[in-house]
C-alpha cells in the first residue's frame, strides 16, 4: 500500500508540474502564434511548431526529474545517474529491463510507466490544438492537411 500511495503522490505531482508548465507555456505560444500568422511563412510556422515541442520536452523532462529525486530520497538508487536514466527508460515506457527497482519497490515501475504514457497523451492533445490553431489561424498554404488539398 505505500508503494501504491507513494507512487500516487508523484503521479499527483508530476500532473501538477505537467499542467504548471503548460499553462504557462500557453502564453507563450500565444505570442509565438501572432508572430508567425503576421507574415506566416514555412519557416516560421516551423519555428513556432519547434517551440511547442521544446516546451511539452522541458514539461516531460520536469516529469522524469521528479521521478529521479523520489527515487533517490527513497534510497532505491545511490547516485542521481542511475536514477535519471531508470526514470527515463520507465517513463518513456521503453523499459530495456537491464535495471529494475528492488522487490520492495517494483509497483512503482509501472507506475513511472503510466504517468509517463498519460502525460505523453496529455502532451499530444496539447500539441494538436496549438497547431491546429496556427493553421487555423494563419495563411493554410504553408501546412497543408494530410492527404491534399482541402
Amino acid at each position: 500500500m505505500l508503494q501504491l500511495a507513494l507512487g500516487l503522490l508523484i503521479m499527483c505531482v508530476n500532473g501538477f508540474v505537467h499542467g504548471l508548465v503548460l499553462s504557462h507555456a500557453a502564453g507563450f505560444l500565444e505570442r509565438a502564434k501572432a508572430w508567425c500568422v503576421k507574415t506566416c511563412s514555412a519557416h516560421r510556422y516551423s519555428a513556432a511548431m519547434t517551440a511547442s515541442i521544446v516546451v511539452v520536452m522541458a514539461a516531460h523532462f520536469a516529469g522524469v526529474l521528479i521521478w529521479a529525486a523520489a527515487f533517490l530520497v527513497l534510497d532505491i538508487f545511490d547516485d542521481p545517474s542511475t536514477s535519471l536514466y531508470f526514470s527515463i527508460v520507465a517513463y518513456t515506457t521503453l523499459g530495456f529491463g537491464d535495471l529494475i527497482l528492488p522487490e520492495p519497490w517494483r509497483i512503482l515501475s509501472g507506475m513511472v510507466a503510466a504517468n509517463g504514457f498519460l502525460l505523453f497523451g496529455w502532451s499530444t492533445a496539447f500539441q494538436m490544438d496549438f497547431l491546429t490553431d496556427l493553421r487555423q489561424t494563419g495563411n493554410r498554404s504553408i501546412a497543408p492537411a494530410a492527404g491534399g488539398e482541402e
